[in-house]
């Protein structure tokens, strides 16, 4: 009861006074003066409860990266630069075996960026030790018989490959007399001990040269490849008559980088 009516006593009297007004504390029961202390303290000492926390948002789930699709591998040797076929006789079996054992040896050759290749030097010389058999050969403006005969079909084929590759021929010789496989100016005749046929790889990458020869219906064809990035170059071979010989010129994309003679025996 003493409690309740200090509780009244300090709302009443906060309602009620004016600043001008006193309280006589004195004349106020002890009882009362001690129930509203004890009121004013519980006023005082009461709290605003602290709000919930919010919940925390769940986590939206995050889609999966993407990932970038792989650059494709770059293959050494993907693109055919230049490639050349002739053909042969299938019947002539000893020239035949010179033609596949020299194309054979070449095959396969890489030349890495500014190398030279070297017939003389990768097919080593010719002799029947090696398999290599007597067939026709050209020698000194006369068709004669000799170990070897027909490799000069290979150099010729390569040769071929070779300016349509762009290849920078450094050495080259024609025939004394025409060849059977390719039109005039564009044979190109070896021999161990001269005459030499090389030609220098000028690109930024390695090439490699392929052969492959068919028995049965007398093919027989070069391949020079270049890396799946590289770019065929756009080649062009002509040839012209001139005076008592011939004259042919290697355009790239419109332009001579390369021109060779050749001079025949009638």
């Amino acid at each position: 009861m003493i409690k309740t009516t200090a509780l009244l006593l300090v709302f009443a009297g906060a309602l009620s006074m004016t600043p001008a007004q006193a309280v006589d504390v004195d004349a106020i029961p002890s009882e009362i003066v001690r129930a509203v202390d004890a009121v004013k303290d519980e006023i005082n000492t009461v709290t605003t409860p602290e709000p919930e926390p919010e919940p925390e948002p769940e986590p939206q789930p995050q889609p999966e990266p993407v990932p970038e699709p792989a650059k494709p591998a770059i293959q050494p040797y993907a693109t055919t630069l230049g490639t050349y076929t002739t053909s042969y006789n299938p019947r002539q079996t000893n020239r035949n075996t010179n033609i596949r054992l020299a194309a054979s040896a070449i095959s396969g050759t890489v030349l890495q960026p500014g190398e030279v290749f070297d017939f003389n030097k990768v097919v080593g010389q010719r002799t029947e030790a090696k398999g290599y058999k007597v067939a026709t050969v050209y020698s000194g403006g006369e068709a004669v018989d000799g170990i070897g005969g027909g490799i000069c079909q290979v150099s010729s084929t390569l040769f071929n490959a070779a300016l349509l590759a762009n290849m920078q021929i450094t050495t080259r010789s024609s025939h004394g007399l025409r060849v059977h496989y390719l039109p005039a100016g564009r044979d190109a005749t070896v021999s161990w001990g001269g005459p030499e046929f090389r030609f220098k790889n000028s690109n930024s990458y390695p090439v490699k040269i392929t052969a492959s020869y068919d028995s049965a219906k007398g093919k027989l064809t070069f391949h020079i490849l270049g890396p799946s990035n590289a770019t065929p170059p756009q080649t062009k071979i002509a040839v012209s008559k001139s005076g008592d010989g011939y004259i042919t010129k290697r355009y790239m994309n419109g332009e001579v980088n390369y021109t060779t003679r050749s001079y025949y025996k009638d």
